[in-house]
Parts: C-alpha cells; sequence; structure tokens
C-alpha cells in the first residue's frame, strides 16, 4: 500500500460552458517536473502539456507549497530536480467552477515518453501455454543515461526460469527521465511489483484505466483517493535523493 501524504482542495474556475448537467467527479493522474532549491523547496514546476492550461496550473500551485528533503551529498544540501506524480479529483461546483483534490502519489525519475505508469512485460509465450502464473519484485536501476537495468528479480510466487527472459527484456526497453542533483542527472533504483495470470500482467494499461473507471464513477471521488481500493501495483523508488517532507 503506497504512502498517501496529504489531499488538498483548490477552487478553479473553469467558465460556465464547461459545466455538465450532472455533476460527476473525474479522477485523473497528472505528473510534473519540479525544480528544487538547496532547502527542498520547489522553484519551479512543469506540469504535463496535455492537460488544460487551467488544471496545470491549479496542480503547479499545490505542488509549489509542498516541501522535500533537499539532496546531500558529504552531508552538504544540493539544488536538484525530481518528478513527481499525483492523483488528482475535479468535482465540479455552482458558477461552472471546479473544486480540486490534488494528492502525492510519489517522486522519482519519470518516463521518458510522459506515460503516468509503466508498461507491463510481455507474457511468455511458453509460461502461458502450460498456464504457467507468477509474482515477482523486479528491482531495476535507472542509469543517468535514463536507461534501465535489471539489479534483482525477488520471486514471490512462480518459477523465475519461465519469466526472467521477459523480465530483463522489458526492463532493458524501459527509458526514464533520470532525477538531477546540481544540474546532473543521477541514477536511481526503483521497485516494481510484477504479477503475471493468465489474465495478464496486473501492471497493465487495461488495470489501471479501470482503477481510473472506478474512482470516475465514485460519488466520493475525493475520499476514495487512498481511502483503501485495491489498485494497480506502483513503483517504489527505493534511494530518490528527495524525500517528501510536506505534500498537504
Amino acid at each position: 500500500m503506497r504512502r498517501m501524504l496529504g489531499v488538498a482542495l483548490l477552487l478553479v474556475a473553469v467558465g460556465a460552458s464547461s459545466a455538465e448537467p450532472e455533476k460527476k467527479p473525474i479522477h485523473f493522474r497528472a505528473h510534473a517536473r519540479v525544480a528544487l532549491d538547496a532547502q527542498g523547496v520547489p522553484q519551479q514546476v512543469e506540469v504535463d502539456q496535455r492537460l488544460p492550461a487551467v488544471i496545470r496550473g491549479a496542480v503547479a500551485e499545490r505542488v509549489m507549497a509542498w516541501r522535500f528533503e533537499p539532496a546531500r551529498i558529504d552531508n552538504q544540501a544540493h539544488a536538484g530536480a525530481t518528478t513527481v506524480f499525483v492523483d488528482a479529483c475535479a468535482v465540479p461546483s455552482d458558477g461552472g467552477n471546479m473544486r480540486l483534490a490534488v494528492e502525492y502519489d510519489w517522486n522519482g525519475p519519470g518516463y521518458a515518453d510522459g506515460r503516468y505508469f509503466h508498461p507491463a512485460p510481455r507474457y511468455p509465450i511458453d509460461a502461458a501455454k502450460q498456464g504457467k502464473v507468477g509474482s515477482f519484485r523486479v528491482v531495476l536501476k535507472v542509469g543517468a543515461d535514463g536507461r534501465a537495468s535489471v539489479d534483482t528479480i525477488e520471486v514471490q510466487r512462480g518459477q523465475l526460469r519461465l519469466f526472467e527472459e521477459a523480465l530483463r527484456s522489458w526492463v532493458a526497453q524501459l527509458r526514464y527521465v533520470p532525477e538531477e542533483v546540481d544540474g546532473k542527472p543521477v541514477a536511481t533504483r526503483v521497485a516494481i511489483p510484477v504479477d503475471f495470470s493468465m489474465g495478464g500482467p496486473l501492471s497493465t494499461r487495461q488495470q489501471v484505466r479501470q482503477e481510473r473507471e472506478d474512482k470516475r464513477n465514485s460519488s466520493e471521488c475525493i475520499a476514495a483517493m487512498g481511502g483503501g481500493k485495491e489498485e494497480a501495483p506502483q513503483p517504489v523508488v527505493l534511494d530518490s535523493p528527495f524525500k517528501p517532507i510536506t505534500t498537504g
């Protein structure tokens, strides 16, 4: 279960024309590249350009209020940059406005193609033919060049020999935007849970879409964020130089 560190509400003016007859809350994810000073205070927040400008501005406003532990080298604090991922929920209100809830999800290296989640590995043909399943915790190293390599593969269920080649090929294809310290990219280790079942790996695009749909249809969207729903496995950044202090 991922750690949730805060939810905040903002009133976003989107104009009366955007108001729908049925005021249904909308759940979505967002990510932002955040430049931090040597005190861990955000100095610049660049939110995903695919989002509407008013939403980008509201997300940036929230992230600017957050604080992080700065990177430390030889016990000296340094400035840098990280990618922050958030859950958000837009709730229509009177006058064509929206209340926007923004919740910290995790931070670390970003995805090079701007996605919000890692792609799923291919299910090995031989394992599928045999009806074999497996659960693994893949710890990978994101290099300063953004390329990923396998650090360790921990077996939680199944036979590694049936899935190892697929996992290693998958990791080799991943590309990231590494975190930076003093303007220089740094390596980071990331742990990703991967479950293979006959329905496909749990970390698939379809499952994330289903999670998103479940939250969108909920009348308690804001309360549901981090409120006990079973979610698709999330990556865990093991050694980010920037750790959140306050994200409420």
